[in-house]
């Protein structure tokens, strides 16, 4: 049993739900915690290649449940809500950009002068540098290559 203390909470959901996850073919993107021990709502994000659909996130929340409930009889009261990122997610590391290669961006950028740019574009390639973004909206293709440090928000352009 784990002695649970305010910020390591979200370290001890993430040790019980891990394993559950990769059973389901799926990835905890992220963990929020609300409140206190003694009613603590906790926020999981999960994706997986292709998308999560709702069985998806009601089968892990269903086993999550009850393997917190068995292996953590006297830890914090949770009350677990689970959900995909959804289509206009924030891409925050390299991985999440190799996730959507291929798909339109839209990606805040910080110039030189520190005013924000935003770049539309094709993911065409994630590097350790940064992005190649491909701007094919007009009849002459933009490209963009945009370092990590530049980025300031960057999310899938939903397209229709």
């Amino acid at each position: 049993m784990v002695a649970f203390m305010t910020e390591n909470i979200s370290q001890v959901i993430r040790q019980v739900g891990d394993p559950i996850a990769r059973a389901l073919g799926i990835e905890i993107l992220d963990i929020h915690c609300i409140g206190k021990p003694t009613n603590l709502l906790v926020r999981l994000t999960l994706d997986k290649e292709g998308g999560v659909g709702i069985a998806d996130c009601e089968q892990f929340h269903q086993s999550l449940r009850r393997t917190w409930d068995v292996t953590q009889p006297s830890g914090p009261n949770c009350r677990f809500e689970v959900s995909s990122p959804g289509l206009d997610r924030p891409l925050k590391v390299p991985k999440d950009f190799q996730r959507v290669q291929g798909q339109r961006l839209r990606v805040t950028v910080q110039n030189d002068t520190q005013k924000n740019v935003v770049v539309i574009g094709r993911l065409e390639a994630v590097t350790e540098d940064g992005l190649h973004l491909v701007d094919d909206r007009k009849k002459a293709l933009l490209e963009h290559s945009v370092s990590w440090g530049e980025i300031v928000k960057a999310n899938i352009e939903v397209e229709f």
